[in-house]
């Protein structure tokens, strides 16, 4: 099925107020990975169609890109007052990575800067007719993470291709070491499967995780983290390019101890506040306006 929204990398003139011009009504398509000789401007990636992009960490060296695709907080794509039909609004917008940005030591550089979430939550009041004052109201505040008392733990599948061009691997081979850590250490299991957006209302991961019983959560790339961890359920990820990274246990740590990391709910609601800076509305991004306020785009500006 063809996107509805064309994939791939477009230059970015930062004197524009255009994304993805268009010639007579239609968008000018992607440039090739291959087309790509300009290495002094920045360019705007939107999604992640392996065809339309260079392989994850093979990037030439000096390319500087912006990662434009489906937001960190999956609460901004569910049902709710400001989001009636489940609409994709919201992205992440991220720099030369794919989720927040951290040093070689591990440290996170995204900042507490509530300047983003008051921009972030502006926007949610207006679209909710002021029904949502904060973008914790969309699921009723965070919550400080929770032991994982019966040990039953929830594995969210990524799509066969994330596997193999991100990590270089197939869902069978992860999935054989996960389920085998997870008995090692006492926990039973479930798999997340796939969920097509339609089918999502009602079905989304949390809804699964509360209705089954689960009490932790196990992904790699999902952004599915970032839905159990914001309402206490203790979180672990394989990949240091994971949105809730900062507030998950390291999978390198649970294969040592099987100790899960516990946040207060300040902390995270910090990790809110610093993905704020990085989630975009579509006008924002359309426009080019997001160039004045993101954290790393000082060199455009």
């Amino acid at each position: 099925m063809a996107s509805l929204m064309p994939f791939g990398y477009w230059k970015i003139d930062p004197t524009s107020q255009v994304a993805r011009p268009k010639q007579n009504g239609v968008t000018v398509p992607a440039i090739k990975p291959k087309d790509i000789t300009d290495f002094n401007s920045d360019y705007l990636l939107v999604g992640v169609e392996p065809h339309t992009m260079f392989k994850p960490g093979m990037e030439p060296d000096g390319f500087r890109w912006w990662w434009w695709d489906n937001s960190m907080m999956p609460h901004l794509r569910h049902v709710s007052a400001s989001n009636p039909k489940g609409t994709k609004h919201w992205s992440r917008l991220t720099h030369c990575d794919w989720a927040l940005p951290f040093n070689e030591d591990g440290e996170c550089l995204a900042q507490i800067d509530h300047t983003h979430r008051d921009r972030v939550n502006r926007q949610l009041h207006q679209m909710s007719a002021g029904v949502h004052k904060d973008i914790t109201d969309i699921w009723g505040g965070c919550k400080e993470t929770r032991p994982a008392k019966s040990k039953r733990c929830l594995i969210i599948r990524s799509s066969d291709r994330n596997y193999r061009e991100f990590y270089d691997t197939t869902w069978d081979q992860w999935f054989k070491t996960i389920a085998q850590v997870l008995q090692d250490h006492g926990y039973s299991y479930g798999v997340r499967r796939k969920v097509a957006a339609s089918k999502r209302p009602g079905n989304q991961i949390i809804d699964e995780i509360k209705r089954d019983g689960y009490d932790c959560v196990i992904a790699n790339h999902s952004a599915g983290l970032s839905e159990a961890v914001v309402e206490g359920y203790p979180v672990i990820t394989t990949s240091p390019w994971n949105p809730a990274r900062l507030v998950a246990t390291h999978w390198t740590d649970f294969v040592f101890n099987g100790e899960l990391k516990m946040n207060t709910t300040q902390e995270i609601d910090d990790w809110v506040t610093r993905i704020c800076a990085y989630t975009y509305n579509r006008p924002e991004l359309d426009s080019l306006s997001w160039i004045k306020v993101h954290p790393q785009a000082g060199h455009l500006r």
